[in-house]
């Protein structure tokens, strides 16, 4: 709609409470097409125009001298600040923004012709505002900021946690969590695989980050929509970045891990090892340490009390009788004071060569093999450690077998720390720094439009209050509308077009999210042949329809999968472990001969008499059923 001053209707072009004098025969094309409630992210947004205004005293006063250098006070007018401002046309329309000066036009050096200006609306002032900042940049949501442990994770699955603002769901970030153990993973339902602090990343409620970014950016909203209680569960995660929450001053994704092995010719390759000797690994071949805490002499850093998660593997040779078989253990020792820190059983390797030499018959035994497994100390104080292995004879002490490390010069053995489980424990959560960042930074303009195609929303600006916004979904919107008159605004004797709103219709309308780049949403697109949580709507009414309509957010949908062993969904039930039949269990090495005591499966109580490193096989009895002597090792069932 053009108004121009020969219909006898002038604009008002207020700012900073003043108001600045117009050319009578200025032209300002006004729109408030519904398009405009949805195109925030595009600018310019509700509206922007350049219009030039006279070199007047009262203009020249409010620019005050902005082009004359030679003027220092007063304050020149500040061109790099936003100026207040709004339009009023006739009481009808209002539009609230702010100006920018482009150019003064001087005449003979002295005197002032015109200002060229550009208006811009409040909405897109506001996409300007919030197209510069991003999610990180939120520093409000430091009120949220807490103590990373469990009694707040915990806290939080009750609403306990800033009134339910702020909760820890949980999911699998990429650790490839399972259930039940295998001989490289450690099962989350025992102590030596469960989940840390670190393991969780916090989910903030939406509607305390929309409130973030008005509060960032200087404005107020009001909405009906924002007031509905479903939302309050509607939350985003906090995932920054890879598996771990992002902590200051440390990297979790590298924090502790190693990898170490022998060197050829360092006499750790063919080296024979003596049964009952704790025998340090002087495995210098650094692999892997990104953050060096491997030190002199292959010790390794700890520098906070934690269980440390890892991994070794054993190239050995084992020479003799059958009727023997070694059994590893693997001790972390102290290189200051000799203190035994960690001692583990080695229970997948020990029962691998169980398996494969004591149960392969009679005969000798001379074969190489590399076995692996997964390991998970006890808590380790801070210090330096040593990792020393140390084999005994499995059946009989007196041994009838040689066992070589590394035979034939080849270094193949190594020991690796994946994980310091403790190292996220009691480091302050700081909510903006884990705000999600995407690959450059996630825009505040990206994440208020995701929230309004999501929901389907309209933004415009409050006509009578400043830097005010009213949000609601388009509906509402539409039914407040009212009729208005603008016969007195239109040369009635112009032709006039109308096109019916039917030609304008589409198709087909697919409605969905950004397709993520994580592995569960790839592999569902792989099979499904489209994005999940995409819906889509085909016009069967309108004859004339025609071409396609893309609704998009800027957010991602992912598929939830169950961990493995869990069963195929999370809301079946606990987990029970297959019934075996029998167990086998291995008694030593530090015990004595004595009475072992155990239940049957038809509930009976049983005994029997061991001597130490003995094999004992119970009947449907588990570890934790059996006392007598100890310490007990569960080798395997045997089902």
């Amino acid at each position: 709609m053009g108004v121009i001053s020969q219909q006898g209707f002038r604009f008002k072009l207020v700012a900073n409470g003043t108001q600045l004098d117009t050319f009578s025969d200025e032209e300002i094309f006004l729109s408030n097409n519904v398009t405009g409630l949805f195109d925030i992210g595009v600018l310019p947004a509700d509206f922007t125009r350049q219009i030039t205004i006279p070199g007047s005293k009262v203009n020249n006063a409010f620019f005050e001298h902005v082009y004359d250098i030679s003027i220092d006070s007063p304050f020149l007018f500040a061109t790099n600040v936003k100026v207040s401002c709004y339009l009023d046309f006739d009481g009808i329309y209002v539009s609230q923004g702010y100006l920018q000066l482009n150019k003064v036009n001087v005449i003979a050096n002295k005197f002032i012709d015109s200002y060229e200006i550009t208006l811009y609306g409040a909405l897109s002032s506001f996409a300007r505002d919030i197209n510069r900042l991003y999610l990180t940049d939120l520093d409000s949501l430091a009120q949220f900021n807490h103590t990373a442990s469990v009694a707040n994770i915990t806290a939080s699955w009750d609403n306990n946690l800033f009134s339910g603002s702020i909760v820890y769901p949980f999911a699998d970030y990429g650790s490839g969590w399972k259930y039940t153990n295998d001989a490289l993973t450690n099962g989350i339902d025992d102590s030596e695989g469960a989940i840390t602090t670190q393991d969780y990343k916090p989910a903030i409620r939406v509607k305390e980050v929309w409130d973030a970014i008005f509060e960032k950016t200087g404005y107020t909203y009001s909405s009906n929509f924002f007031t509905q209680s479903w939302l309050d569960d509607v939350y985003m995660n906090c995932n920054y970045a890879l598996k771990y929450p992002e902590f200051s001053g440390v990297d979790l994704e590298t924090y502790g891990v190693a990898k170490w092995g022998p060197l050829s010719g360092s006499g750790w390759t063919d080296r024979t090892l003596s049964a009952g000797v704790v025998e340090y690994l002087p495995w210098y071949n650094t692999q892997i340490d990104p953050q060096a805490f491997i030190g002199d002499g292959a010790s390794y850093r700890v520098e906070r009390p934690t269980k440390l998660s890892g991994e070794i593997s054993l190239n050995v040779r084992v020479s003799g009788s059958n009727s023997n078989v070694p059994a590893f253990y693997l001790y972390a020792i102290d290189v200051n004071t000799n203190a035994t820190g960690s001692y583990q059983t080695l229970a997948t390797i020990n029962n691998f060569y169980d398996q494969v030499h004591y149960a392969a018959g009679s005969g000798g035994v001379n074969r190489t093999d590399i076995s692996t497994q997964a390991f998970t100390t006890g808590v380790i104080p801070p210090g330096e450690y040593y990792f020393k292995l140390q084999y005994l004879n499995q059946y009989t002490p007196s041994g009838g077998m040689t066992v070589t490390l590394d035979p034939n010069g080849q270094p193949k053995s190594y020991i690796s720390i994946k994980k310091v489980k403790q190292a996220g424990d009691y480091r302050i959560m700081d909510i903006p720094s884990n705000m999600p960042y995407g690959t450059a930074g996630i825009k505040l303009v990206d994440f208020i439009l995701g929230i309004q195609k999501k929901f389907n929303l309209v933004i415009y600006p409050d006509n009578t209050k400043q830097n005010h916004f009213i949000v609601e979904t388009f509906n509402d919107w539409y039914n407040k509308g009212e009729i208005k008159d603008f016969n007195k605004y239109i040369n009635l004797d112009d032709n006039i077009e109308v096109i019916p709103a039917n030609n304008l219709a589409v198709n087909k309308l697919n409605f969905g999210d950004t397709l993520d780049t994580d592995y569960v949403s790839q592999q569902f697109y792989k099979g499904a042949n489209r994005e999940f949580a995409k819906q889509y709507y085909i016009d069967t009414q309108n004859f004339f329809s025609q071409g396609e309509f893309n609704v998009k957010t800027a957010f991602a949908s992912s598929p939830l999968i169950y961990v493995d062993g869990t069963g195929v969904s999370g809301s079946i039930g606990g987990y029970t472990p297959p019934a075996a039949s029998c167990y086998r269990y291995r008694f030593g090495p530090a015990i004595a001969s004595g009475w072992v005591n155990w239940t049957n499966c038809d509930g009976t109580p049983d005994t029997q008499y061991v001597n130490i490193y003995d094999t004992l096989t119970i009947d449907c009895a588990q570890t934790g059923t059996v006392t007598g002597i100890g310490p007990v090792t569960q080798l395997t069932s045997c089902s």
